[in-house]
């Protein structure tokens, strides 16, 4: 009887064990898709920070040159 139980229990565990495998191969490779997005986002938004400043930049100059011209009054 409880070699019948022992049996029925290792016969379970067998086919746990390779649903456990693909689990953690699945989480494993969902982990390094995660990681990857975090650095492109990161990467993102570096870039989207010196394009800004870029434009900040054009902007003043072109708001300066503007000014220096008399097409635009000066700003106080």
């Amino acid at each position: 009887m409880a070699d019948e139980k022992l049996d029925l229990i290792l016969d379970e565990l067998k086919s746990i064990n390779p649903r456990l495998e693909m689990l953690e191969l699945k989480h494993d490779f969902t982990h390094k898709k995660l990681d990857n997005m975090t650095l492109d986002i990161k990467v993102s938004e570096r870039s989207i920070k010196k394009d800004i400043k870029l434009l900040q930049d054009a902007q003043d100059t072109l708001v300066e040159v503007l000014e220096q011209n008399g097409i635009l009054p000066k700003i106080k």
